[in-house]
């Protein structure tokens, strides 16, 4: 049933105050025909004459359009035919019964409905064309009934309250249409508000996309910057372990016997690779015999001659004996001079000679 009465009174029009006219015009004019098919009929059925039938079908004809116009959009074309027909029923009355003047007070409906049916401006259109009718009737109505009905009384009293009702209807019908304009820019400017939130939310969303793509690519680029340094650093941990097996390399002749020859200067860190090397081979092979060359040193100062006996010590601890081949004859004049003792450790001039010593198990100059 609600779903039928809205369809009925459904407006098609451009703005919301149309619409809102248009609804009223409709609701008026459906509200007419079925008081004209209920009321009317059973009056006009008490007193049946072809007369009030046709005055009863035209006025629902004209109802009826009233109420097509204003669906379809048109409602200042269906207000107007509402007011004139009822400022003809008004008027009309006065002239088929000129002996009362209050059928012209009716013209105050036509005022109000031209305060809900009309925008505001045109209010005033129909307080003139009241007032224009009620000039006919003044000019049509003979003096002397005039005077009999005191009809010049009655149309001055109806004619403040025609302008006072326009007033009063201009006043109220502008605050609702300027409420009614109100809202709706509210809620056009409410749509456009929206709009622009989701334009900015599809960008931000792309945006935030595009920051998550390029913060995926610069982690996979940062992991893979990572790996390679890994694998850089493993490298170079196995080139440096490489670098300290070549600083002191340990090389087995025999089972028993391991020589270690040194090549360039002999720094800290040297000594150390050396004493790590030299311990751990020992620990390794069980070797008795430990041949350390230094035919390719060219300076052996104090520090060097005490890490070289430091080793021989560690050596002996572990149960290998340290045999010092390759001494040169400057190299042996410096050890001479700084008084580093070597008794720690057997000498050889040579390694052939150092090999030698290691096989017989004795002492060679």
């Amino acid at each position: 049933m609600t779903s039928l009465l809205f369809s009925l009174i459904d407006v098609t029009a451009r703005t919301p105050d149309d619409r809102r006219r248009g609804r009223i015009l409709v609701s008026l004019s459906l509200g007419v025909i079925a008081l004209l098919l209920s009321v009317g009929m059973a009056l006009t059925l008490l007193q049946p004459s072809a007369g009030r039938f046709i005055n009863l079908g035209l006025a629902t004809l004209v109802f009826a359009a009233a109420a097509l116009l204003g669906k379809k959009g048109f409602v200042s074309a269906g207000a107007y035919i509402l007011i004139i027909a009822s400022s003809i029923g008004s008027l009309s009355g006065v002239l088929l019964n000129p002996t009362s003047p209050f059928n012209l007070f009716y013209l105050l409906i036509s005022v109000s409905l031209a305060s809900v049916l009309l925008p505001p401006r045109q209010i005033w259109i129909i307080l003139g064309l009241c007032l224009a009718g009620i000039a006919g009737v003044l000019a049509g109505v003979p003096a002397e009934t005039r005077t009999a009905i005191n009809l010049n009384l009655a149309l001055a009293h109806l004619t403040i309250l025609l302008i006072v009702s326009a007033f009063i209807s201009f006043i109220g019908a502008r605050s609702l249409s300027s409420a009614l304009r109100a809202a709706d820019e509210a809620r056009t400017h409410a749509e456009e508000v929206s709009q622009q939130l989701s334009v900015a939310n599809a960008t931000l969303e792309e945006r935030v996309e595009e920051r998550t793509a390029a913060y995926r690519r610069l982690a996979d680029e940062l992991r893979a910057a990572v790996a390679q340094l890994e694998e850089s650093l493993k490298a170079q941990q196995r080139l440096n372990q490489m670098v300290e097996e070549l600083a002191a390399p340990v090389i087995p002749v025999r089972d028993d016997t391991l020589v270690i020859p040194l090549i360039g200067s002999i720094d800290t860190n040297r000594v150390q690779q050396l004493l790590a090397s030299a311990l751990r081979s020992l620990e390794q092979t069980r070797a008795r015999i430990l041949v350390i060359d230094v035919t390719g040193v060219a300076v052996i100062d104090s520090h060097v001659a005490a890490a070289l006996i430091q080793v021989a010590r560690a050596a002996r601890l572990m149960g290998a004996e340290t045999i010092l081949a390759g001494i040169r004859p400057e190299v042996a004049q410096t050890l001479v001079s700084l008084g580093a003792g070597l008794n720690e450790m057997r000498t050889a001039a040579t390694l052939q000679s150092a090999l030698s010593l290691a096989n017989k198990g004795g002492d060679v100059l």
